[in-house]
């Protein structure tokens, strides 16, 4: 997968648009003759680790801008591998596996054998997952025999090219391109073609209370945001709080430590709620005890703020409902207003010909919704 993953990322306006892209590959397998027959490597390999021997064939695909890692242990806890924004697992280890579908990380979960393989991801049922993730000895993806014989099979390339495909189109969807569409988790072989789709999860999001909007010290709130303690009354306290003040750039600055969106709904008696999702998508859990209509509901992108088809689903929803939208950026936001007739409109028909389309804002140009770091680098200039 990586050996056109890289290539593929090294240059062009995905690359440009972010500051860094670092790919992370952990296995302390080493490369024996066996390898050859069916991995991209060769016998000056043999003997190394394969992370290593794939860090050093691509190094020439590889700078300042987009970094490959090479981290050759295995993966059997959390606290083996780095937080990421997407997590792909192409090893045939059961552990390892439960690591990345725990790790409320958007995940890619590819396994192969013979000339077929099986692609599940963050968006299947987490029962399905967990079924098909049972206690096993390790394989290869060739049936016994095959290298002895000569009967090689390639569903590890039709794997390969699914999940560079998922990482390539998961990380335009990141980055704002909203037309990006990653394949669909789904069962696949090169003689029959696509066997099946995999079964979706159904969200079943519990209702939750509102949040006593509170400003909690930098010394308290910033090791929960380190240590991945992202649901804790505290920064949920907190988050509520900068809302209150119409702090939103620092509302950005938690998701964006988080490596999650961040929502915040303020209802008509200006209670808030809060809910914090995935680095691709947040999803409000039922306000219990709300009045309608809500005044404003807040999220954060994890760069650029845009109106996302799930957003404007949402909002569509609401409609009735809900009174003013905003979605964050890193520097900047975007606003939207229920209204009768709006001069321009998010979409000419339907829910959504009610609501207002305006120009993205600057934090700067709004000096309210700054950081207090922003509001403190423009005194000091």
């Amino acid at each position: 997968m990586l050996s056109v993953l890289v290539p593929a990322l090294h240059r062009g306006e995905l690359l440009e648009s972010t500051e860094r892209i670092t790919v992370r590959v952990y296995d302390s397998d080493r490369i024996d003759d066996e390898n050859l027959a069916h991995q991209r490597f060769d016998y000056d390999d043999v003997g190394m680790h394969k992370v290593t021997a794939l860090e050093r064939s691509l190094c020439q695909f590889t700078g300042d801008r987009l970094r490959l890692v090479a981290c050759p242990w295995d993966v059997r806890t959390a606290s083996d591998i780095t937080p990421a924004d997407l997590i792909v697992v192409a090893v045939d280890s059961a552990v390892a596996r439960r690591v990345a579908h725990s790790s409320g990380t958007p995940f890619l979960d590819l396994r192969c054998l013979g000339d077929g393989y099986i692609a599940f991801d963050s968006s299947v049922d987490s029962d399905f997952v967990d079924r098909m993730t049972p206690d096993q000895p390790a394989r290869s993806c060739q049936h016994e025999d095959a290298i002895s014989s000569g009967n090689i099979e390639f569903g590890f390339l039709f794997a390969a090219a699914h999940g560079a495909q998922w990482v390539l189109q998961s990380l335009r969807w990141l980055t704002g391109q909203t037309l990006a569409l990653p394949p669909y988790p789904q069962t696949a072989n090169i003689t029959f073609g696509t066997l099946g789709r995999l079964p979706e999860a159904d969200e079943n999001l519990e209702p939750r209370g509102c949040v006593k909007p509170t400003l909690h010290p930098s010394n308290l709130v910033g090791p929960c945001i380190d240590t991945g303690d992202y649901d804790s009354e505290l920064v949920r306290e907190h988050i509520a709080g900068l809302a209150e003040g119409r702090r939103w750039q620092e509302i950005w600055y938690i998701g964006d430590r988080l490596l999650r969106e961040v929502s915040v709904l303020i209802d008509a008696e200006d209670k808030i709620y809060i809910d914090i999702g995935t680095s691709g998508e947040v999803k409000m859990a039922p306000p219990e005890d709300a009045k309608v209509p809500f005044k404003l509901w807040i999220h954060s992108h994890p760069r650029d703020a845009y109106w996302s088809p799930t957003d404007r689903d949402t909002i569509a929803c609401y409609t009735g409902l809900l009174e003013k939208a905003a979605v964050l950026g890193h520097d900047h936001y975007k606003m939207t207003c229920h209204t009768e007739s709006p001069i321009s409109s998010l979409e000419p028909e339907g829910p959504l010909s009610s609501w207002t389309s305006e120009p993205t804002v600057l934090y700067y140009d709004d000096p309210q919704t700054l950081s207090r770091n922003g509001r403190a680098e423009e005194d000091e200039e």
